[in-house]
């Protein structure tokens, strides 16, 4: 067993099961650890990456440059997350994965885990079904983006992340890492981060939430989701 295959074991089962064996060949795999600083990209646009990449510590996160030169933030990992499984199957990097604070990652070379992809089919169903949790993720980033008020936008970013950790063992009741700022949740909100603080505000005058410290904390998870107008469908987690 090694540390970088348990982990992308463990992201993969959040998704669905495989037998013993599949898992065996999961966890066997291995690779490069490194250290990436905050705003430090790990892939940029036109690259061809060559490992698949697994956040051990920090944040990670997906962002495009607009025509006017600002970020807009397609997604952001958690510990235990896998985010670009998708350069298994495509060329070349249309974004940029970068380190949204100072994180340590896992790489793994895509020639291990085309290994694992022909031998063991239930692995396979799982990674390509990653990829497709991660399509309907942006999927629902856009429509809460597009149609949510701005406190609503807010809310529902906050009932992901911490879904999400749950599923990948970071909650503490209802309490997970949230080590963002509020530039960076302004950029995946389309918001400036005034605003952003504006609707954090509002959210904590409410009682639904709390975020300090780097520290999310759910108040109160029924209006919080309620606000958000959240379904947790989207994220298709079978943990």
């Amino acid at each position: 067993m090694t540390l970088l295959g348990e982990t992308l074991a463990r992201h993969l089962e959040c998704f669905g099961t495989m037998p013993a064996e599949d898992r065996a060949a999961i966890v066997a795999l291995d690779g490069e650890v490194r250290q990436v600083g905050r705003m430090r990209d790990i892939y940029g646009v036109g690259e061809h990456p060559r490992h698949i990449v697994l956040v051990l510590k920090g944040f990670l996160m997906r962002y495009s440059i607009g025509a006017d030169g600002g970020n807009q933030v397609h997604s952001f990992y958690l510990p235990g997350e896998a985010p670009d499984l998708e350069t298994l199957y495509l060329d070349y990097m249309d974004n940029f994965l970068a380190a949204a604070v100072d994180s340590e990652v896992g790489m793994i070379p895509h020639e291990a885990v085309y290994q694992v992809i022909e031998d063991y089919p239930e692995a396979r169903k799982l990674i390509w079904r990653q990829t497709l949790v991660q399509a309907a993720v942006f999927r629902e980033w856009l429509v809460r983006n597009s149609h949510l008020t701005a406190d609503g936008a807010l809310a529902h970013l906050l009932c992901e992340i911490h879904l999400r950790a749950k599923a990948a063992g970071l909650a503490n009741d209802w309490s997970c890492p949230l080590p963002l700022s509020q530039e960076l949740v302004s950029d995946a909100l389309g918001m400036t981060a005034v605003h952003v603080n504006r609707m954090m505000q509002l959210l904590r005058r409410s009682g639904a939430v709390e975020w300090r410290g780097g520290v999310l904390t759910i108040r109160d998870w029924d209006r919080l989701s309620e606000l958000a107008a959240f379904d947790p469908k989207y994220l298709h987690l079978r943990r």
